[in-house]
């Protein structure tokens, strides 16, 4: 290509990847990350709305585990 093009993704789950053209993903200056929140839509779209987790957080924090951010010696 002999014209600059810019190619966006815009992927609201994260699933997308695109390889650096450098060994070192720092080298590439080309390649730039933005990260954003979704939006209430985007969320709606994918369902993410209506989940509830009420349910799964009881059952996860009746488990006994352990927090590594203040580990006790």
């Amino acid at each position: 290509m002999t014209e600059p093009w810019t190619l966006i993704l815009d992927d609201a789950l994260a699933n997308s990847f695109i390889a650096p053209a450098t060994d070192d993903i720092k080298d590439d200056h080309q390649l730039i990350f933005e990260e954003y929140e979704r939006s209430w839509e985007q969320n709606e779209e994918l369902g993410l709305n209506d989940i509830d987790t009420s349910s799964a957080d009881a059952a996860y924090n009746s488990t006994g585990v352990i927090s590594n951010e203040n580990p006790q010696e």
